[in-house]
């Protein structure tokens, strides 16, 4: 998956419920997905300096 695409689930699932409706288990099955989405874009980040030294 891209970064983008692991922002996206994060995002989905704070947004798409109440505020009242953000339990201690949703906010961390969020914060996650933006753990990876980060670990994602430094991977592309890297693998794209990368391909610019070739």
């Amino acid at each position: 998956m891209t970064s983008t695409e692991y922002r996206a689930r994060a995002e989905k699932l704070l947004t798409s419920r109440h505020p009242s409706d953000l339990s201690p288990s949703i906010v961390e099955q969020a914060a996650v997905w933006a753990q990876l989405a980060t670990a994602a874009a430094l991977t592309e980040t890297a693998e794209q300096k990368t391909e610019e030294t070739r």
